[in-house]
């Protein structure tokens, strides 16, 4: 679980760095430093910032008029660069837990304009944000996500056992034979990235 911020102490990124390969947050950091992460992530977010930038703009364009255009990955390393970002991360001893401690913090930085995409989707005041990672998703008809819906969503026709077998995977600590519903941001994040990545 990892956080980029400002020099000036400003929070403005944080994510769970993943099982890549092994990799973990050197994996992770490797893709910002090669410029492979222009378009998701921080990557993307400090891209974005940077094309805003018609200082950045005309100094790539003047190698351009040059005749020296560099790739979109030097873009990406330039945009990151100019940042001057401190990185920080702390481990956790589960996919799951980060996946926790993600969902809280973004919910937490909503209202600070923390640059995860999926912050943009709503505001939450702070009072609110601090239960987010426990409450209950709502679905498309307004009442609470199960795993059965969960299940429909992801194409599944199993009457839920890939979502649980999911769950048990992540959340060894459930008790077993209790239900898992009503699921909660944290659930319902944990099984599309398993079982949505799966079936690409």
């Amino acid at each position: 679980m990892y956080q980029m911020r400002l020099r000036d102490g400003l929070i403005v990124y944080v994510r769970m760095a993943g099982e890549r390969r092994g990799q973990g947050i050197r994996g992770r950091l490797s893709i910002y430093r090669r410029g492979k992460g222009a378009v998701s992530g921080f990557g993307e977010a400090a891209l974005d910032r940077a094309l805003a930038d018609a200082g950045f703009i005309e100094e790539h364009l003047a190698n351009v008029r040059e005749g020296q255009p560099s790739r979109a990955s030097v873009w990406a390393i330039d945009a990151i660069r100019r940042l001057d970002v401190e990185v920080r991360w702390t481990p956790c001893e589960t996919a799951a837990s980060a996946l926790a401690v993600e969902t809280a913090v973004v919910a937490l930085l909503r209202t600070h304009g923390i640059w995860n995409r999926v912050a943009s989707r709503a505001i939450l005041t702070p009072a609110s944000a601090r239960a987010v990672a426990a409450q209950p998703v709502e679905n498309g008809a307004g009442g609470p996500t199960t795993v059965v819906a969960l299940s429909a969503e992801l194409g599944r026709d199993d009457g839920g056992k890939a979502v649980r077998r999911t769950l048990r995977q992540g959340f060894p600590d459930h008790v077993r034979h209790t239900s898992w519903d009503p699921l909660t941001p944290v659930h319902v994040a944990y099984v599309r990235s398993r079982l949505g990545r799966s079936r690409h």
